[in-house]
This record gives C-alpha cells, sequence and structure tokens, in this order.
C-alpha cells in the first residue's frame, strides 16, 4: 500500500487539546477528533503564548478608525502588535 506524509494542520489548543479557552474551557470538536488518525495537528494558544492567563478576559476584534484591534473590552487593553508579533514568529 502506497504511504502519504501526513498533512500538519494548525488547530486552536483549546479545541481537543488543552482546557485554555478564555474561561478555562476545552471545546469539544468531532472535526478534530475524527481528523487525528489522518492528520498532524500543530495546536496553538496564541493568547497563552502572548501572555494572557487562564481564565483571562475575552477578547473581541474591534473596528478603530478604520482598523481592525484586538482588544479586551473589560480592561480595554489592546494586544494587537503582542498579536501581530507572535502570529509573525509562528508562521515564518
Amino acid at each position: 500500500m502506497r504511504e502519504f506524509s501526513r498533512p500538519k494542520v494548525v488547530v486552536s489548543r483549546c479545541l481537543e487539546f488543552d482546557h485554555c479557552r478564555y474561561n478555562g474551557d476545552m471545546i469539544s470538536s468531532p472535526a478534530v477528533v475524527k481528523l487525528k488518525k489522518y492528520v498532524d495537528f500543530l495546536p496553538v494558544c496564541p493568547e497563552v503564548e502572548i501572555g494572557l492567563g487562564v481564565p483571562r478576559d475575552p477578547l473581541r476584534i474591534v473596528l478603530d478608525r478604520g482598523e481592525h484591534r484586538l482588544i479586551q473590552p473589560l480592561s480595554g487593553k489592546d494586544i494587537t502588535d503582542d498579536m501581530r508579533a507572535f502570529y509573525t514568529s509562528f508562521f515564518n
């Protein structure tokens, strides 16, 4: 039988891998469960990677002066630049 390399798939770590969602939950995902035997998942939690804890205040994408920003509404903290630095490093 012919062997194929397993694709690598980036997935949010809170989907079936870790209790790292903003409220400390882990989300069940039938799709992730089904794919586990066919792909190599690269689970990542960007919020944790940039230093936000668990639990943490939820984040929202907001439009501010024509630009999308990543904000924690309860604190007013803008983490857009931290997140951009993380994903630029992660995907390079």
